[in-house]
This record gives structure tokens, C-alpha cells and sequence, in this order.
């Protein structure tokens, strides 16, 4: 809701203030008693469980991070910083939140090693739940591994399914440091499991030579779009890589270590803010985005700015999923 402003001829907003009803509504339902924090500080109205359209998983799952750790806090600093997003989408025009945008129970895994049978079930279990009611489930993380559940349950719905992966390391080992399903090796066993592989990661600039060796035996059809050719990247061709449905992926340290240093894994050179906009809204527009997950935020006490760049990132994901829906014309997006 806009409250008594234009927009001027510069783009600029005056004399009004936006107000969003759902944090009026929120406010006004604390003072009557404690509730559960929900993420984006959304009341009952927008987000219960059987009228929500969008339900976010939150999944604390760490086992095999190998250098900076911390991403089981991952989901909670997320919601934290949710509080502090703004409701309305000064790009889309719209307010997102009006699909409704349910806070799912957290699913808590036990560490998955080389010889489990059914790595990350639990979160098989509660996509696949998610999807057989027509939800957009949306998986926070948590270390990348945990990526296997999710895809595994998207995968026996929809045959066709590619990933889209934003990542900064190819992550596409057999095993790292004796663990098959290591956050090192998760691209690789996602690759394996699709029935129809087709795989692209974009952002990468790390890669091993075990990695290298393998993909140029075996000539997989994995796509990598390279960090340091970004300047010549067209989002459109990217997209075009991919299958009708699609799992999106996002490993936050595809993001430049200078606006995402909270990650265990950080690398310079990565991807900028308004580029991954521009990647999850082509995506979004142009393909039928099943399921997502973000994932390997570990958060830093008192540095604030990453969470809330990841709690606006799922906000924005969430606008875009729902564009059209929410009345956005096509050629604004």
C-alpha cells in the first residue's frame, strides 16, 4: 500500500510513505500475545500453510565444511535479517509477500557419510510433501551438500529437471576428504542422480585437476559459465542451457567475497548483486523454476550486511517466481 506520494519525473518518491498492511498486522498481532517468528515478519493472513504459495525449509545441516564453518546458523540468521526487508519491490512494483509465504518446520539431518543409502531423506521427504500440494519449496541452508534431497524429490516429479547452480567451485569431485557426499562433490552426485543430466553452474573460478580430467573424459552435459568471462555473459543463452523445469541452486559464495565474505569458502571475482538478479529473473521467466535452495551462508557476529543481503535475496526470488502472477507485465521483466 502507497500512502499519498507520486513518482516524479527523475524516478524519485515524494511526499508519502510507504506503509506495508502486513507489518501493520504483524505489529498489531504481537501486542496481543508472543508468536513464532516468521520470516519477513509476515501475520497468519500471509502466511499459513494451506493458503501460502511459496514455503521455505529451513535445513541447519553441516558435516563436511573444509575451512570456514558455521553454516547450521545459516537459516536463522536469514530469518533474523527477514524482519528487516522491505515488503514492497521497488523493481517488480508489486509486494510479494500477497502469495503468501509460509515459514516451514526446520528439518534436522543427521551427518551423511559414502555409505549411506538414502543421503538427506528427511528433506526428501518434506520437498516432496511440499510439491505433491502445489508449494514452491524453497530449502535454506545449511552446508550445498543437503542440495541431494531436494533435487532427488523434485526429480520423481518432473523427469526433464536441470539444475541451474551458482556457485563459485565447480563442486563436481567423486569424493572429498573421504566423504562422497561432501559439500565438494554435491554438482557431481546432483549430475548423476537426473534422469535427463543437464547440469549449468555459473560463477565458477575455482576448479580442480581432478575435475577437469574427469569432465574432459567423460564430456558430461554440465555447462560452466566462468566468473571471469562475466562481462561477456548473456542470461538468456545461459537459461537456454536448460530444460523446461528446473531446480535452482545457489551456493552464496558465487557472490563476490566483497559483498558475500560470510561463506566458508569465499572467492574473489565472483558475481555482483544485480547480476544474479538479472540470472534468477530469466530463469524465472523463461523456465518453470520448481524448487530452490540457498545455501553455505555462515554467518559472522555483528556483520549484519550478508544476512540481510541473502534475506533479500529470497524475497527477490520469491518476486520473481511469482512475477506474473502478481500482476507484473512481461516486458518489465
Amino acid at each position: 500500500m502507497l500512502n499519498s506520494g507520486a513518482i516524479t519525473g527523475n524516478g524519485c518518491w515524494q511526499h508519502g510513505s510507504h506503509v506495508s498492511e502486513a507489518r501493520i498486522l504483524a505489529v498489531a498481532a504481537k501486542t496481543k500475545k508472543a508468536t513464532q517468528l516468521s520470516f519477513f515478519g509476515l501475520p497468519e493472513e500471509h502466511s499459513n500453510e494451506e493458503t501460502s504459495q511459496a514455503v521455505i525449509i529451513p535445513a541447519p545441516y553441516e558435516n563436511t565444511t573444509s575451512y570456514g564453518r558455521g553454516t547450521k546458523n545459516g537459516p536463522k540468521a536469514i530469518l533474523d535479517a527477514s524482519q528487516q526487508v522491505e515488503l514492497f519491490d521497488d523493481e517488480l512494483w508489486v509486494e510479494p509477500y500477497r502469495v503468501g509465504i509460509h515459514s516451514g518446520a526446520e528439518v534436522k539431518m543427521a551427518p551423511v557419510v559414502s555409505e549411506t543409502e538414502a543421503p538427506f531423506q528427511e528433506l526428501t521427504d518434506a520437498v516432496k510433501a511440499q510439491l505433491s500440494r502445489g508449494k514452491f519449496p524453497i530449502v535454506l541452508g545449511g552446508e550445498h551438500a543437503l542440495s541431494i534431497g531436494p533435487v532427488r524429490a523434485c526429480m520423481e516429479r518432473y523427469p526433464d529437471l536441470s539444475i541451474l547452480q551458482v556457485d563459485a567451485h565447480a563442486d563436481m569431485r567423486k569424493s572429498y576428504d573421504g566423504n562422497a557426499y561432501s559439500h565438494a562433490s554435491v554438482s557431481y552426485h546432483l549430475y548423476k542422480m537426473l534422469p535427463k543430466p543437464a547440469l549449468t553452474n555459473v560463477g565458477v573460478r575455482n576448479i580442480s585437476a581432478e575435475e577437469v580430467e574427469w569432465m574432459e573424459q567423460e564430456q558430461p552435459n554440465v555447462k560452466i559459465f566462468w566468473a571471469r568471462q562475466q562481462k561477456t555473459w548473456n542470461f538468456q543463452e545461459i537459461v537456454n542451457t536448460l530444460s523446461d523445469n528446473v531446480y535452482l541452486t545457489i551456493d552464496v559464495d558465487g557472490l563476490d567475497s566483497s559483498i558475500m565474505p560470510s561463506t566458508g569458502t569465499p572467492e574473489p571475482g565472483g558475481m555482483d548483486w544485480y547480476q544474479l538478479m538479472d540470472l534468477i529473473k530469466t530463469v524465472c521467466v523463461r523456465k518453470n523454476v520448481v524448487a530452490a535452495d540457498i545455501v553455505e551462508l555462515s554467518p559472522i557476529p555483528k556483520l549484519h550486511g550478508p544476512d540481510f543481503l541473502v534475506a533479500k535475496l529470497l524475497y527477490k526470488l520469491i518476486g520473481y517466481k511469482f512475477a506474473l502472477e502478481l500482476g507484473v507485465s512481461k516486458k518489465y521483466l
